[in-house]
């Protein structure tokens, strides 16, 4: 299975950061995994708190960030539990590919709730989540579950592993989502790009799958 190591950050951040969608600012990154994204936006100037539930991927991340010298707060811990002497925001972006695409429905709202709190009024909330059927049309409305991989663990549709720490689901639990569940869930914010992800091409630096959804959203003033 597929492990952060093995692929460079978010493609779809790169874009916004290089499209000038997003402008360096104070930044939480939400599931930083072994910190590949984070490192990206501090490398950029961007002021960035990172968060994940595995001991094990925060110690790489911050191992990683001293061998660069780029300068990244990490924390070891459930984000909802966290509180604001932790993540002491609110923060202009939040970029999420590691948290709400392995919760189960149910915590949604939590999710939402978390949102409202950590992210500034005017500040994006950048998104990247498993897509509920990977072959459909953009707007297609097929139902769909982040899988098991051949060895039966539980793994995202990019193939991360899941995290049983910090309220994370099993792959039973956790649902992908369409274009019309994500606007629903987000119809506070306005939507400023939902797109299926590219495939990265052979060779590239940056990570990319079809079997996803990037979204950026703004909260308006």
């Amino acid at each position: 299975m597929r492990d952060d190591m093995d692929h460079g950050p978010d493609g779809s951040l790169v874009s916004y950061v290089e499209r000038g969608l997003v402008a360096p600012c104070r930044a939480l990154v939400l599931g930083c995994g072994t910190g590949r994204d984070a490192l990206r936006l501090a490398s950029h100037g961007f002021v960035v708190d990172a968060v994940d539930p595995s001991a094990t991927a925060v110690a790489s991340a911050a191992e990683r960030a001293r061998e660069t010298g780029v300068a990244v707060r990490f924390h070891h811990g459930d984000v909802f539990a966290l509180g604001t002497d932790a993540l002491a925001g609110p923060y202009e972006l939040v970029h999420d590919s590691g948290c709400f695409g392995r919760l189960p429905p149910w915590r949604r709202i939590a999710y939402r709730a978390l949102r409202d709190r950590v992210l500034a009024p005017g500040g994006h909330l950048a998104l990247t989540c498993p897509a509920a059927d990977a072959t459909a049309p953009l707007l297609g409305e097929s139902g769909g579950r982040v899988v098991q991989d051949d060895s039966g663990e539980a793994c995202r549709e990019d193939g991360r592993a899941f995290e049983e720490a910090g309220g994370g689901a099993t792959a039973q639990e956790v649902e992908a989502c369409t274009a019309a569940t994500l606007r629903l869930i987000f119809l506070d914010l306005t939507e400023v790009e939902l797109r299926r992800v590219p495939a990265a091409p052979p060779g590239s630096a940056h990570f990319g799958s079809p079997s996803l959804w990037a979204a950026l959203f703004r909260r308006d003033v």
